[in-house]
């Protein structure tokens, strides 16, 4: 949590003005030439197949690819501390998902998510006028 919140403030002061979808291009492709040697010398954990590569792929642009877009669109927009308010709501939807699964959501899941829905209302509320010095 701390190196995201950092990595956010910092990337707001020193990327502004630039493509949101050049630098999530270059994240992910950097990032990707980085792990690939790791990724050949390891032991394979089942056959390579075209169909996860395809799958792996499919996740890195359209799940990654997508996500890191719209990272860096907002954070052109709003302030870090915005942008970053939205991991907070990922436990939110790990519960809707888990009740359309089936699975039982209790009331202190609800209670919590209560909770962070109006952390992130407060979030976002409009700066207050700051009163004029005397």
């Amino acid at each position: 949590s701390l190196g995201y919140a950092v990595a956010t403030t910092i990337a707001k002061r020193t990327l502004g003005g630039l493509n949101p979808v050049g630098l999530a291009t270059t994240q992910l492709g950097l990032s990707s030439v980085i792990l690939l040697p790791v990724a050949l010398i390891g032991p394979a954990p089942a056959p390579l197949t075209l169909s996860a590569v395809g799958a792996v792929a499919f996740l890195g642009v359209v799940g990654s690819g997508l996500a890191y877009l719209l990272y860096y669109g907002l954070l052109a927009r709003v302030s870090p501390t915005q942008v970053t308010a939205v991991t907070y709501a990922l436990p939110v939807w790990g519960l809707g998902w888990a009740d359309l699964a089936g699975e039982p959501v209790g009331a202190l899941s609800v209670a919590g998510v209560l909770v962070v829905l109006a952390g992130l209302g407060l979030i976002n509320l409009p700066p207050r006028p700051r009163p004029l010095p005397v």
